[in-house]
């Protein structure tokens, strides 16, 4: 069985420590950047735009940030931690399936307002012109597409998802509809998160589940036992993690 090293949830402290003013007014101007940076791009927003976002003077903001790359860089560590923070559903008791709608779930509400949605679509759109920038942050998604991956595989040497699958493809496909669902959310606001929830499991169930369509629960020394395929079909808030019954 591969072993899998659960990532350090770099930012649990961080909501712990006690906000100094100089934080605060830190997170001010990160929060103002986010907002240019969505709006009107890395390359295009400048710094004085970003002050006046952030109602502050060029001489105040610099003695923050001496630079735009500089605040950038702090935007990427940011995101690093979200990313870090997001992917520690995937190390919870239950079925891998389950575990990764779930965090699929949660990315989608936290990308659903328009400064981080936009955001992030201006990340995956610096990332494909492969500048530093864009580097800084694909490093962010070599990071989780790993973990997962790393979490995938032991999943498939436990008979939990197809033993057969090609779990690079897998991956791609994933990331595919979670990124696909974050931009379209963006283009129609009117559409309810929560109600994708039933139609990402479907989509994950169907691409993962063994052939045979057995699956089931794992149990608390971390054996596979399995079940019909259409047991667990029930969106997790409708169910007790223990249900198994199937539908009526």
């Amino acid at each position: 069985m591969a072993e899998i090293a659960e990532p350090v949830w770099i930012a649990a402290n961080a909501s712990q420590a006690e906000v100094t003013p100089f934080e605060q007014r830190r997170q001010q101007i990160l929060q103002a950047a986010r907002g240019c940076f969505s709006r009107l791009g890395f390359h295009s927003a400048s710094m004085h735009q970003i002050c006046a976002q952030a109602q502050m003077s060029p001489g105040a903001l610099y003695r923050y940030f001496p630079s735009k790359d500089a605040i950038i860089e702090a935007i990427a560590e940011d995101e690093r931690h979200r990313a870090a923070a997001c992917m520690q559903g995937l190390w919870k008791d239950g079925l891998v399936i389950d575990r990764i709608v779930q965090v699929g779930m949660e990315y989608l509400r936290s990308t659903r307002d328009r400064t981080t949605g936009g955001l992030t679509i201006e990340i995956w759109s610096e990332s494909i012109r492969n500048t530093a920038v864009g580097r800084r942050f694909c490093e962010i998604e070599t990071h989780v597409r790993e973990t997962l991956h790393a979490l995938l595989l032991d999943a498939r040497e436990r008979g939990e998802i197809d033993v057969d699958i090609d779990l690079k493809t897998a991956l791609t496909v994933i990331f595919a509809l979670a990124d696909g669902l974050v931009l379209h959310l963006q283009l129609r606001q009117d559409v309810d998160v929560e109600m994708l929830e039933p139609q990402m499991r479907r989509c994950i169930e169907n691409l993962l589940a063994p052939k045979d369509g057995a699956r089931g629960a794992v149990s608390e020394d971390g054996t596979f036992r399995a079940a019909s395929f259409d047991t667990l079909t029930v969106p997790l808030h409708e169910r007790d993690d223990d249900d198994v019954s199937p539908r009526p």
